[in-house]
């Protein structure tokens, strides 16, 4: 028997398959290389918005607690148990700020605290990566002796790379560079306005700058008089 068939029922040749096959691949190729683009623009864009949200949540934390500083003196009091001050000075990766401030929450029930608290801000390593600075909060929530040392010191913010505050002294008009309550010009006395700046690397290796002000509300010292006893209490 003979058998016949026509042009239209005849398969696809090695080279057409090739040719086909080859056509696939490069659409393969390009749809991967588009759906790998899409995401990492998407992985960049959560990074960017992360970052801008922790600057963002760091500094409004900040202005929150230095707009409730504190200053205290005591008065008829030889050995008070307590010590107050606001000082903002140059240090390493810019500046450091110690205060004390009516701005702490407690947070367990029975706990001998009060809205009291010892507060310091400035940047060092990352304790989580040696290759990075962060910015460092140290609290403690009972003001002592000794207002620039002990307490819980965690990361505010990630990847800080300086930190810097200026002060607006109302008696001079002017912005100062630096403030403390120990010197005899400025004792008892807190600054109107703090401003607060944060520097933070780029990628393009300029250093990004973000800003915010607060307003000091209780700006001269409160007064605790004491009996002239050995101990005073707060």
């Amino acid at each position: 028997m003979h058998t016949s068939f026509s042009k239209s029922s005849r398969g696809f040749t090695l080279a057409e398959t090739l040719i086909g096959v080859a056509i696939l691949g490069l659409i393969g190729t390009l749809s991967f290389g588009t759906f790998a683009s899409a995401v990492n623009s998407q992985q960049r864009a959560e990074a960017v918005s992360d970052k801008y949200h922790q600057i963002r949540q760091a500094l409004l934390r900040m202005s929150r607690e230095i707009s409730q500083t504190f200053i205290s003196e005591h008065r008829f009091c030889d050995d008070p148990r307590t010590k107050t001050l606001f000082v903002g000075k140059s240090a390493s990766n810019g500046m450091r700020l110690d205060f004390t401030s009516f701005s702490h929450f407690k947070i367990g029930a029975d706990q001998n605290e009060s809205d009291q608290n010892e507060l310091s801000y400035f940047v060092d390593t990352d304790p989580e990566d040696s290759q990075k600075l962060a910015l460092m909060r140290r609290e403690q929530s009972r003001i002592d002796e000794e207002p620039t040392e002990g307490g819980v010191v965690q990361v505010l913010a990630e990847n800080i790379s300086e930190l810097r505050f200026q002060f607006y002294n109302p008696r001079e008009d002017r912005w100062e560079d630096e403030w403390d309550t120990e010197d005899r010009e400025l004792k008892g006395r807190l600054p109107l306005f703090v401003r607060i700046e944060l520097a933070v690397p780029s990628l393009g290796g300029k250093d990004e700058k973000y800003s915010t002000k607060t307003r000091v509300y209780l700006r001269e010292s409160l007064l605790i008089p004491g009996t002239g006893f050995s101990k005073c209490l707060d």
